[in-house]
């Protein structure tokens, strides 16, 4: 039936984590930093609910660690996770890389091109935050075209641990 078709709702807890991952992700948190519910919760404009829920969810996939005093903490990274992440990134990202490929379509093709533009725009302006975030639209559209949800996932969760 018209007007009865299912809207996306994502939870206040997903978004709150998809924010986290994502500031994770383009290193705007760094390793050693103390994440603590109720200031995110300010700055946010939300309960600490959804903050800790979310925090919470992101020590479980080893994104961050608990700290004393009802605090998180974006965990340090040896050399030998560092090396072994890449490693598993770098083969995950290839896969999925080879699926998109025979997926492009002409429209992706422009979407992608429009992308590395910006991403040529950010690395002559200089400015890292938006060099990492062009360089992360990029390389997600293309693990986005693979269609292979889940390969997206692990890609996604690596880039978060590593910041």
């Amino acid at each position: 039936m018209p007007g009865t078709e299912k809207t996306q709702h994502i939870s206040l807890t997903t978004q709150v984590e998809n924010r986290l991952k994502h500031q994770l992700s383009i290193g705007a948190l760094k390793p050693g930093a103390r994440l603590i519910t109720k200031n995110i919760a300010q700055e946010l404009g939300v309960s600490i609910t959804p903050v800790r829920e979310a925090l919470l969810r992101l020590v479980s996939s080893s994104a961050l660690a608990v700290a004393p005093a009802q605090a998180f903490m974006v965990p340090e990274i040896s050399l030998e996770s560092l090396l072994e992440i890449n490693t598993i990134r770098t083969a995950l990202e290839e896969m999925a890389v080879v699926a998109a490929a025979g997926k492009i379509t002409p429209d992706r093709e422009q979407t992608l091109n429009a992308l590395l533009d910006e991403f040529q725009q950010a690395l002559e302006s200089g400015v890292m935050e938006k060099i990492l975030l062009a360089n992360r639209a990029f390389r997600f559209e293309i693990y986005h075209y693979a269609d292979m949800p889940t390969l997206y996932a692990m890609i996604e969760q690596l880039w978060v641990r590593l910041g």
